[in-house]
């Protein structure tokens, strides 16, 4: 299976407003979101959006997983604060393993925060680690960056988020080489 980024489906910001330093307003739908991430053989969301910003962005939780369900997709979730990065290690590594399997057996996932860029780039990232992809953080984070945004991973404790997972990936291999 592969791996895919975008921002939140069903997205609607500046609504109102109007653009904003050049950037136009958004209005998805999310009913047609999921129909078209079914077309394109998407089993699984990573969602790294929490209730509060999901119903912000006008994909309130409760919508949004009935929405997916209808459609037959899978959702992860793993709430990040914007800029920010995940609270543990661990927990992005059980994340990680429910990826891999997911892959393993054929399936498409797509990972999306707000833009699809900071949050979703990082756990992208510790995907490509995980699966062995690469086996150091900064190309992990050259591959995130030539293939989604050069925005991508947006802030410097992402960055080094993606050091420790990738510290972690290697010492959790150790262990179960010479365990």
């Amino acid at each position: 299976g592969r791996l895919a980024l975008s921002s939140c489906p069903g997205k609607k910001v500046r609504l109102h407003s109007g653009p904003v330093n050049g950037r136009a307003a958004i209005s998805r739908d999310l009913d047609m979101d999921f129909k078209r991430l079914k077309s394109f053989n998407i089993s699984a969301i990573i969602c790294c959006l929490n209730d509060a910003e999901l119903s912000y962005l006008g994909a309130p939780w409760k919508l949004y997983s009935e929405k997916a369900k209808h459609y037959g997709l899978e959702i992860f979730r793993l709430p990040i604060i914007e800029g920010s990065c995940p609270e543990s290690i661990i927990e992005v590594d059980k994340l990680m393993d429910k990826m891999v399997n997911t892959a393993k057996e054929g399936k498409n996932m797509l990972c999306h925060c707000r833009g699809g860029i900071g949050r979703a780039g990082l756990i992208a990232c510790c995907y490509l680690l995980k699966c062995g992809y690469t086996k150091k953080p900064a190309d992990a984070i050259k591959i995130v960056r030539a293939q989604r945004s050069p925005q991508a991973i947006e802030t410097r404790k992402q960055e080094d988020f993606i050091v420790n997972y990738s510290s972690w990936v290697k010492n959790e291999s150790h262990l179960q080489i010479n365990g």
